[in-house]
């Protein structure tokens, strides 16, 4: 069991890697602040810019009095019911989610977290076309369980438990029909579709990756996409758990590439929905779901009043504070503030709205990483996915102070740690 700065012994599995060292405490508010906090502070008293805030669950910042006030509103009334029976909170949202994202006639299926809304869409995805194959995506990331491993990129995230197609056998628990592709290829996507497109149920993809190092996909191959999957009856899948609700300017990552000339067949969510409360949710037609029937999917505690209610003010704050449009300005704030301020180790400065990502040095020389710890010295909680890229998920109304904040952490931590 490793031990904390504040001695503390660490008594869950051991998941998460160590070296972090603290304990965070609580949120803290900036002089002035009436919504959500950017700050925590650890127990020790040192207080952090947060950029990773819950890997983009805390939008609205940490603490935010309207969204707590929903929440013990709820509390007061009814926390949990079986999904055999329909509640006001639940019903609300399905509406309010039907009317925010690019699905028809939408009707949502409610989660717990991003992992099950995939595998929710999975499941949609091979009983709704009778097919067997779903393509995926490298430096894609869908999730931890068992069917999601096997849309996610990362070799080390599938052993022991899943091979997919094209990999050698291997006497794994789980053999998944996940044919992977490189992503952003339009090429590769059109071969795929002519060797197998009998088969394919679906078109998995993140409009942007954000494990992978926050990589956009162009607005070509999402059409791209769109086109081949209407073409040979397959189903076209985006995963917005990181992307969503708001955190690129739009509701959805989708909408701020492609616009309105599209739309997927299913779309899921988590993280950003519930303000940083647990709540998960797969979208798709009212046709599409009509396939999924009483016993084919369920859930005790997805879509639970509480949860709900965490959504409904969420959005409803992120629409009455404007925070949309502060979201969409974080990147080109953060452009502006290099170009006055450079930093010479930084190569990339790639994402969308309030999904940021800050290449330093090649993507195989692990710099990023490298400067982890002394980021967090200067003051900042960021997250380092592929260990070249700092990734910035701030709350969405973190403007040009905490901005410029930030990119100064990073190049503070650029000079305390040499280069090797």
């Amino acid at each position: 069991m490793a031990d904390n700065a504040d001695g503390f012994q660490d008594l869950r599995w051991p998941t998460y890697a160590p070296g972090r060292g603290i304990t965070l405490d609580r949120a803290v508010h900036d002089d002035g602040d009436t919504g959500g906090s950017f700050r925590l502070r650890d127990s020790n008293g040192k207080i952090y810019l947060d950029a990773i805030a819950g890997i983009g669950c805390a939008v609205l910042g940490h603490a935010h009095p309207l969204w707590i006030e929903a929440i013990h509103n709820q509390l007061g009334k009814l926390s949990s019911v079986a999904n055999s029976f329909w509640t006001v909170p639940q019903q609300q949202l399905a509406g309010r989610l039907g009317s925010l994202f690019p699905i028809d006639d939408c009707r949502p299926f409610f989660a717990n977290s991003g992992t099950e809304a995939t595998e929710a869409a999975i499941k949609l995805a091979l009983k709704a076309t009778g097919r067997d194959v779903i393509v995926a995506f490298e430096r894609a990331f869908h999730g931890r369980t068992l069917a999601s491993i096997a849309l996610t990129a990362n070799p080390a995230y599938r052993d022991p438990y899943v091979t997919c197609m094209g990999e050698p056998p291997s006497g794994r628990f789980a053999t998944m029909q996940v044919l992977r592709l490189p992503y952003n290829d339009e090429d590769a996507l059109r071969a795929a579709f002519e060797a197998h497109g009998p088969r394919i149920a679906g078109v998995f993809l993140e409009p942007i990756q954000g494990e992978g190092g926050v990589w956009p996909a162009t607005k070509s191959f999402l059409l791209e996409a769109r086109a081949l999957c209407s073409r040979h009856g397959a189903l076209l899948g985006i995963d917005e758990i990181q992307s969503g609700c708001g955190r690129t300017g739009h509701w959805s990552a989708w909408e701020t590439i492609v616009g309105d000339e599209a739309k997927p067949d299913i779309l899921w969510l988590a993280k950003a929905l519930g303000g940083s409360f647990p709540i998960g949710a797969c979208l798709t037609t009212e046709t599409l779901a009509a396939h999924m029937g009483p016993g084919t999917h369920g859930t005790t505690f997805g879509g639970n009043p509480v949860a709900c209610a965490a959504a409904l003010a969420t959005l409803r704050i992120i629409e009455e504070e404007g925070l949309l449009e502060c979201a969409a300005a974080q990147l080109p704030t953060l452009e502006l503030i290099a170009k006055s301020d450079p930093n010479r180790e930084v190569v990339d400065i790639r994402g969308a709205g309030a999904m940021i990502g800050v290449q330093v040095g090649t993507l195989e020389g692990g710099r990023a990483k490298a400067i982890g710890k002394a980021m967090m010295d200067a003051g900042l909680l960021a997250t380092t996915p592929g260990g070249h890229t700092v990734r910035l998920l701030l709350p969405y109304a973190a403007g040009e102070s905490e901005l410029r904040e930030a990119w100064g952490a990073i190049k503070t931590a650029c000079e305390a740690v040499p280069l090797a």
